[in-house]
Parts: structure tokens; C-alpha cells; sequence
């Protein structure tokens, strides 16, 4: 076969992001729907957090002042939207539908396939609600503090970090969602998934907040290269040099993923049983 050229590639991929797109946009009340869940979840914990600090005798907790955390909680939302995948469920309907065998005989890459669509997922809402919330989140700052956002530096920093984290993110929720090839049914564990993540990604709490001995073995694990380090490096709260190390380990992350997923990729395609079709 044929290589193709990058051109030819984006080529024969791009449709599958823009039909992800298409796809969050066709219905419009799943649309509402998702902002208003999105807005609820964020207001949440805006207020529990301010709670816990109105109620503390300490400006600041573990390095972190009421306003730090405010700007944690709106770029730790961002952020865990813009990395979210849905590959888990992408793979686990394509088992029990029994379209894994079509879309393997198929002239595309089926991996490529999910990247792509999972792209299309981040482009959606980075433009809603990600890239509103940010804007409205800066210019009120500026207003009642006079706080101007991050420099042009850090953004771009933020950004590199929050690609490497979508990288990661996707290549973790593939593995994952391999277990449906022996499962059949991934749902539950999906679900389960998804709260064990919020807790040790830095979502709900930053990890910071955890005893030293936690945050070593954090240090170890893939799950604080998808949501803390990035906001921790919109918060300028790194110095260059351990952005830089946090970046490096991201990079070794994705590759230590990528091998990973190819290995069970190859052996879970060995034993396919169509339940559909």
C-alpha cells in the first residue's frame, strides 16, 4: 500500500472532525442542554470554594488565595472540557454494534479515525463554552481587579501544555476503552472512569492540596498531565524551568501511551466477537 502524504491524509480525516462538530450542533436542545450542565457544574464549585474560604481564618490555603482558586476553577473547567474524550464510548458502541469489523476492513486507519474525531470535540468546545467563559472570566477580573489575563508567553505555554494533555487524554481513554473487546459493555466502568479522573486529574481539587507523600506518587502517574500542569502554568504558578520539565514528562507520557495502545490494540483486533451487524 501506497503511504500517503500529510496533505492526502488531513485530506481523507478532516470530514470525521467536522462531522463530530456537525454531529454537537444537530440538536440543538442536547446543545442548550450541555451549556446549562456545563454553566451548573461550574457555578457549583465557584461557590464552594468560596464557602470553604469565607470560612477559613487563612488568606491563602496551600499557596492558593481566594482569587488563585477562582481562576483555577474557571481554567481547570476549561481545560478538563477541552481535553475530555469520548473514544471509551466511540469503541464500546462499535463492539456491541459489530461496525468494528467494517470499520477495520475499511481503507482508513481506525485510530487516526477516533483522533480526528475526538478533534473535532476540542474545536467545538474550545468555541463553546471554553473560549466565551475565558473572555468573560478576563474582562470581569479587569474590571473589579484590574487584572490583566497571563502574558503572551504564558498563554502559549498553556495552550502547547493543553495539546499535550489532549494527547494523553485521547491515548488513555483508547486503552481504556479497549476493556470492551473483553467486557463487551464498558458504560459503567466509563462512567466510574470519568469520577476517578475529576479526582485525580486536579479538577475537582488541586493537587496541591494533597499530603507531599500523594503528590510523589502523582508525579509518577499520567493523571496530573491532564488537567493541573496546564492550569498551573496559566496560574504562572511554575518556574520556567519546572514548565519545561512538566512539558517533558507530558511528551514521555504520550510515547510511553502511543506504545501502550498499539500493543493491546494489536492483540484485542486478534480475538474481535461481532455481538451485531
Amino acid at each position: 500500500m501506497k503511504k500517503r502524504s500529510l496533505r492526502q491524509s488531513l485530506r481523507i480525516y478532516k470530514p470525521f472532525t467536522i462531522g463530530r462538530i456537525q454531529e454537537q450542533l444537530a440538536y440543538k436542545w442536547s446543545f442548550y442542554l450541555f451549556i446549562f450542565s456545563s454553566m451548573f457544574s461550574l457555578l457549583v464549585g465557584y461557590y464552594l470554594w468560596r464557602a470553604i474560604y469565607h470560612s477559613s481564618s487563612s488568606e491563602a490555603l496551600n499557596g492558593f488565595t481566594q482569587n488563585d482558586m477562582i481562576v483555577y476553577i474557571f481554567m481547570s473547567f476549561i481545560t478538563s472540557n477541552l481535553v475530555r474524550v469520548s473514544v471509551t464510548r466511540d469503541i464500546g458502541n462499535d463492539v456491541v454494534e459489530g461496525t468494528i469489523a467494517m470499520n477495520l476492513v475499511k481503507p482508513i486507519n481506525y485510530q487516526v479515525r477516533l483522533f480526528f474525531s475526538s478533534l473535532g470535540n476540542v474545536l467545538f468546545r474550545f468555541l463553546m463554552p471554553g473560549l466565551p467563559i475565558w473572555l468573560v472570566m478576563s474582562i470581569v477580573r479587569y474590571v473589579n481587579l484590574g487584572e490583566l489575563p497571563p502574558s503572551p508567553v504564558v498563554i502559549v505555554s498553556y495552550l502547547m501544555s493543553v495539546c499535550f494533555s489532549f494527547g494523553i487524554m485521547f491515548l488513555f481513554d483508547f486503552c481504556f476503552g479497549l476493556l470492551s473487546f473483553y467486557t463487551t459493555y464498558v458504560w459503567g466502568l466509563n462512567l466510574a472512569k470519568q469520577a476517578i479522573l475529576g479526582f485525580l486529574t486536579g479538577q475537582l481539587i488541586p493537587l496541591s492540596f494533597f499530603p507531599e507523600a500523594i503528590q510523589r506518587i502523582f508525579d509518577f502517574l499520567p493523571f496530573a498531565s491532564m488537567n493541573y500542569i496546564p492550569v498551573m502554568i496559566y496560574l504562572n504558578k511554575m518556574p520556567l524551568e519546572r514548565v519545561i520539565i512538566s512539558m517533558g514528562i507530558q511528551v514521555i507520557w504520550i510515547i510511553i501511551l502511543y506504545l501502550i495502545a498499539n500493543y493491546f490494540w494489536k492483540r484485542v483486533t486478534k480475538r474481535i466477537t461481532v455481538l451485531g451487524g
